[in-house]
C-alpha cells in the first residue's frame, strides 16, 4: 500500500470515529436512524485536499499541508504544530518524514530553496523571531539530509509574526486559536522543479 493510501485509510478511520467520540458528549442523541457517513458529513467539513488533513477541536478539517504555484515559483506551506511540539524547534518523528516526501519535490531545483518559519502573535516579538529561525533551521536541516549529496542550496529564515495570513482576534478582541494555528507554519519556496 502506497503512503497516501494508507494516510487516506488512517484519516478514513478517523472520519469514522470522529462522529462517535464528538456525539459521545452531546445531551441529546440525533432522531431517527443516522449513519456514521451522515453524521461525520454534519459534524466535519470534508472540504481538503487529499487524505493529508487533521481534525481540529471545532470539528473541521486543516491541511497540514499546502501547495500553491505561482508562475514558476512553488510554495509549500506546512502547519508548525505538525512539524514541532508547542514552544520546541526539534522536529518530531512525523515531521521527519513529511519533510523527506517535500524532499522528493525539490530533486532538480537548481536556484536557491527558501525556508522560512513564521510564529503567531502570542507573545514577544523577539521570542517568536528567534523561536521561527530555529524552526526553520531544523527544516532546512531536515531537508538537506533528506536530499544528501544533491541537495540544492537552502537558506532559513524566520519572521516571526510579521506575515500572518489570519485573524488571531475577533472583533471583540475574542482569541481565535484556529487563526493562530494558520500563523505558525513554514514555507519552503522554490522555483522550479
Amino acid at each position: 500500500m502506497t503512503r497516501t493510501g494508507s494516510r487516506a485509510l488512517a484519516l478514513a478511520g478517523l472520519l469514522a470515529l470522529a462522529p462517535a467520540t464528538l456525539a459521545a458528549g452531546q445531551d441529546e442523541q440525533p432522531q431517527g436512524e443516522v449513519t456514521t457517513s451522515q453524521r461525520a458529513e454534519s459534524i466535519v467539513d470534508l472540504d481538503v485536499e487529499g487524505a493529508n488533513a487533521t481534525l481540529d477541536v471545532e470539528g473541521s478539517m486543516e491541511p497540514l499541508e499546502r501547495e500553491e504555484v505561482e508562475g514558476s515559483t512553488t510554495t509549500v506551506t506546512v502547519s508548525a504544530d505538525v512539524l514541532f511540539q508547542f514552544d520546541e524547534a526539534a522536529l518530531g518523528a512525523d515531521a521527519t518524514e513529511n519533510l523527506a516526501d517535500i524532499a522528493g519535490r525539490l530533486d532538480g531545483v537548481t536556484g536557491t530553496v527558501q525556508v522560512i518559519g513564521h510564529s503567531d502573535g502570542l507573545g514577544d516579538d523577539d521570542y517568536n523571531t528567534a523561536l521561527s529561525e530555529r524552526r526553520a533551521e531544523a527544516v532546512r536541516g531536515a531537508l538537506e539530509e533528506a536530499l544528501g549529496g544533491g541537495a540544492p542550496d537552502i537558506e532559513a529564515s524566520g519572521r516571526g509574526s510579521e506575515e500572518p495570513v489570519a485573524e488571531e482576534t475577533d472583533s471583540e478582541g475574542g482569541d481565535l486559536p484556529g487563526g493562530r494555528a494558520q500563523n505558525r507554519r513554514v514555507e519552503i519556496v522554490y522555483e522550479g522543479g
